[in-house]
C-alpha cells in the first residue's frame, strides 16, 4: 500500500520535500503538467532565495 501523503503548502516545502515530490510525481500523477511545473518553479524559488510573492511578480 502506498505511503500517504501529508498535506502540506507548496510555499512551505523545502527544497528536499520538493525534490521528494518531483521523483514521486511520474508514479502518482504522470499527466499532471500543471503540478511539476509549480513544483519546479518552488524549487527554483527556493533555489534562488526568492519570496513567493517575488517570484509571482517576476511572471
Amino acid at each position: 500500500m502506498a505511503q500517504p501523503w501529508a498535506m502540506k503548502a507548496l510555499s512551505a516545502m523545502t527544497a528536499d520535500e520538493v525534490r521528494a515530490a518531483l521523483d514521486q510525481l511520474p508514479y502518482l500523477c504522470p499527466e499532471d503538467a500543471a503540478l511539476e511545473t509549480a513544483l519546479r518553479d518552488q524549487l527554483a524559488r527556493i533555489q534562488e532565495g526568492r519570496p513567493i510573492e517575488a517570484a509571482l511578480s517576476a511572471r
